[in-house]
């Protein structure tokens, strides 16, 4: 193996376990979890960690620049839950200097207890290959969809 072989392995180690130390208290285990189709989840923590490596590949692919996420919303449910309605933009540049901005929604329902609060159901937007062609006419030839990429894992 190549030194910047070996370097982009040690990175992505380092980033996975990053994730697991940050992202992992957040996440209730189970996780529920639906699409805008209706399309409804259950995963464990353990399978949601794992996917969420998986998102970041196919979103390179997509030539992912960064996601920025704005809470909009809190609708307290009950003593313990709330419900935070997000409004985010994700940046795609496919094409050097061509890039293009996403608009999307997506809410959560975390449980709050002693000051924490986890995700226990998220509520996605849709694929970010059918959201650049709706919001900018841009078609990405050749590349499968999230909804694809996941069958063929």
């Amino acid at each position: 193996m190549t030194q910047s072989g070996h370097s982009l392995r040690n990175l992505s180690g380092r980033i996975t376990h990053l994730r697991r130390i940050f992202l992992a208290p957040l996440v209730s285990d189970p996780l529920v979890g639906a699409d805008p189709n209706g399309v409804i989840q259950v995963v464990s923590k353990e399978d949601y960690l794992a996917g969420t490596v998986k998102s970041q590949e196919y979103l390179q692919s997509l030539g992912f620049q960064f996601v920025k996420v704005v809470p909009v919303a809190e609708i307290p449910l009950t003593d313990r839950y709330t419900m935070v309605k997000t409004n985010g933009t994700m940046r795609l540049e496919k094409i050097k200097d061509q890039p293009i901005d996403l608009a999307h929604d997506a809410s959560y329902i975390l449980f709050i207890e002693d000051g924490k609060a986890q995700i226990v159901f998220a509520l996605s937007h849709e694929d970010p290959m059918k959201m650049a062609q709706d919001q900018h006419g841009v078609v990405y030839e050749g590349q499968s969809s999230w909804d694809e990429t996941l069958k063929q894992g």
